[in-house]
Parts: structure tokens; C-alpha cells; sequence
């Protein structure tokens, strides 16, 4: 496939490896593979799944110098090899074939696309003198390597004892296909947990920008509720991370959010004490109904937050699953129902593993999420 920039297909990625500390490491084979053995993997940081885990890495080890943040050592993997963990990290490998080799198309399409466009774009925070703030991560504001392991990125956590056939087999058999757009650049191939029965435009969680391959559409495949609870309980088994399954509620989900625990946490994030909180105002949504603006209103002033990530981070000390939510004053506190795991963009992981459990191959997959977008191959 020929590329716009005209940049090869990438043999190898550097992948910042996200530790608990200074990095635990030693010399170590998996299989046939030789590699290292880091005990004390961070994965989930920030999120409510939040542990330390040990993971078998291939490749090799750089120090990065200076650190950043949590990150000390860049992991040098081979792209297939990286894609292969990716699957194995994100979900289950035991999901459905078709399943994981859609997967395995939009992440390592997502990951050439980061080497291929490094720098782009970059990591927003404004807050303005009249109570606005927007905030938007991205993986380019990353130095000295292109993705880091943990889900800011895409999940990189290295590789268990023994990887499933069909798993290897979902990579050998997609082995250099990406996702193109229209103009035959890399797609942009977003995925979450679980779109909460819609899923969301681009600009609502990133960039002021959108693509056509990333629509807004309804998506009915996440919901599991015509499945017997056998069948549920058997199909999430099979699809999801041990950590993952303990989150039982993804398609709806309800919380509550401390008035006095918000106050605190909007002066440790933005340095603005609005006083005692009075309201929460969805002032913009996206299309699947999340919300990209909120207004949060104190006897002191008012503040104005964005883009669904920082929405979600600022209501919950474990990120919120998503900013698909209603908020009702309760007094002391606000009760919060909302939809969906994660920002909704792209393929949801859970409709997806649905759609390869009723029959549906990958090309169907991916045609359903990243409607106008082609299946390439590199070579």
C-alpha cells in the first residue's frame, strides 16, 4: 500500500512501558522468545480496574532519559509482536476469531498511523478568566517513543504464559492489513468498551475535527439483554480480561458523586474554588448523547469543563465509565446515571465480540463501525 507521507510500513514500535515506580526488570524467555520481565506493570491507571501486574515484554529496553512521569524505559517490539499483546491485553484472546482479527486490523492501524503522523496533534488544557476549561488528551504528546502500554494508548500488557492459537492466528492472518480512509491515509480506527447502544463523533472527545469513517450511528449489538444470563455470563467470560469481568454494569450504570469531594477536587484540578456546588448543567452533547460541556455551578461561580474525558475524571476519583449521564441533586451529593464504558468512537469491543458470536466476519466488523474505510495490506 502506498502511503500519502510516503513512509514505509513500520518494522518495529517504541512503546513507553507505564511502571508503579521505578521499573522492576529482569532478563527473562517466553516460549521461544526472549525478552524481559517487568514485575510491576501499571495498567489501568487512573481508571477504577487500576492494578499492578507482572508482564513478559519481547524486544528490547531503552532508559528514557528524562523520565516522563511514570514512564522510564521504552520497549522496542516488533509491530506484529505489539499487535499480538494489543489483542491479548485489550480482551480476552479466547473471544471469537472474527472478532479478534477485526481487532487486530484497527489496532495495529491505529499504531502505524501514530508512527506515521507523530507530533500532529497535541495534548490540550485551556482555562479561560471567564470559567471555561477544555481538555483533551492525545498519545502524541508523548517524547521519545510512539504509544505508551496502558490504555491512553492502547492496552500493551505484554505477553501471558501461553497465547490461544486462534489469537496468533488472527495476526498471522491480517499480518500487515490497516484501515485506510478516502483519501487512502491510515484510518484513525478508535474502538471503546461498550458504546452504550450509540456510538460518538470524534471532535466530541478530541480534536475539532471529524471523520466521515467515524459516524454517529445506533449501535444495538452492545445490548445483552435478549441473551439468557448463561449465555451473557459464557459470552463475556470468553471476551473479556479477568479484570475487566468484575465490571458488570457497562450498558447502564449508576453512581453517586459527593458535593464536598467535587468541590475539593475541581481546586486540585483547576485551581478554582466555586464554593459550595449548586447544580450540574450538560450544556453541549455529542451524538450518542455524552456530554462534551458541563457546567458545574457553585455559590462562588461557575465552571465550565470539557471535552468527555476530563468530564469524567473531574466527577469521580476512578474516572466515570463515560459522559453518557444524567445527574440528579440529591442534596449532599448527586446521583449520576449514565451509558456505556469508555468514549464511544469507532468499533465498541463489546458489540463487536456480539457481532463475530452471531455469525459475522471481520470485514463485516469493521464495515459496520468504520463505514467508507478499506482494508489495505502493506507489501
Amino acid at each position: 500500500m502506498a502511503s500519502d507521507n510516503n513512509v514505509g510500513y513500520p518494522a518495529q514500535i517504541a512503546v513507553g512501558l507505564i511502571t508503579d515506580g521505578l521499573p522492576e526488570i529482569q532478563t527473562a524467555r517466553c516460549g521461544e522468545s526472549e525478552g524481559f520481565l517487568v514485575s510491576n506493570l501499571l495498567i489501568g491507571d487512573g481508571f477504577h480496574w487500576q492494578q499492578c501486574r507482572e508482564a513478559f515484554v519481547p524486544g528490547s529496553l531503552h532508559h528514557l532519559s528524562p523520565p516522563q512521569g511514570n514512564i522510564h524505559v521504552v520497549n522496542m517490539v516488533d509491530i506484529e509482536d505489539y499487535v499480538l499483546s494489543v489483542i491479548s491485553s485489550e480482551m480476552n484472546p479466547s473471544a471469537p476469531l472474527e472478532f479478534l482479527k477485526a481487532h487486530a486490523i484497527i489496532s495495529r492501524s491505529w499504531a502505524v498511523r501514530k508512527i506515521m503522523e507523530k507530533g500532529e496533534s497535541e495534548v490540550k488544557g485551556r482555562i479561560h478568566a471567564d470559567g471555561i476549561s477544555v481538555d483533551w488528551e492525545e498519545s502524541d504528546s508523548h517524547h521519545g517513543f510512539d504509544v505508551c502500554s496502558d490504555d491512553h494508548c492502547q492496552r500493551y500488557q505484554g505477553f501471558p504464559a501461553r497465547i490461544p492459537e486462534q489469537a496468533r492466528e488472527a495476526v498471522e492472518s491480517t499480518r500487515g492489513m490497516v484501515l485506510t480512509a478516502p483519501d487512502n491515509s491510515v484510518a484513525d480506527a478508535r474502538f471503546s468498551k461498550c458504546c452504550g447502544g450509540r456510538t460518538e463523533r470524534f471532535s466530541s472527545c478530541w480534536a475539532d475535527a471529524d471523520m466521515t469513517y467515524l459516524p454517529v450511528k445506533e449501535d444495538s449489538w452492545c445490548d445483552l439483554s435478549d441473551l439468557t444470563e448463561t449465555e451473557r455470563v459464557g459470552f463475556l467470560d470468553t471476551c473479556l480480561r479477568n479484570f475487566d469481568r468484575k465490571t458488570e454494569d457497562f450498558l447502564t450504570w449508576s453512581t453517586t458523586v459527593d458535593k464536598v469531594w467535587l468541590r475539593d477536587n475541581i481546586i486540585a484540578r483547576h485551581g478554582v474554588d466555586l464554593g459550595e456546588i449548586i447544580s450540574l448543567e450538560a450544556l453541549e452533547r455529542g451524538g450518542s448523547g455524552r456530554i462534551t460541556r458541563l457546567m458545574i455551578r457553585g455559590r462562588r461561580g461557575v465552571l465550565t469543563v470539557g471535552k468527555e474525558l476530563a468530564i469524567r475524571r473531574l466527577l469521580a476519583r476512578d474516572c466515570l465509565r463515560s459522559s453518557w449521564l444524567d445527574a440528579e441533586d440529591c442534596g449532599d451529593h448527586f446521583r449520576i446515571t449514565g451509558r456505556g464504558w469508555g468514549h464511544g468512537v469507532g468499533l465498541c469491543q463489546i458489540g463487536a465480540a456480539r457481532m463475530a458470536r452471531e455469525g459475522y466476519d471481520f470485514k463485516s466488523i469493521l464495515e459496520f463501525y468504520y463505514p467508507g474505510a478499506t482494508i489495505r495490506s502493506f507489501g
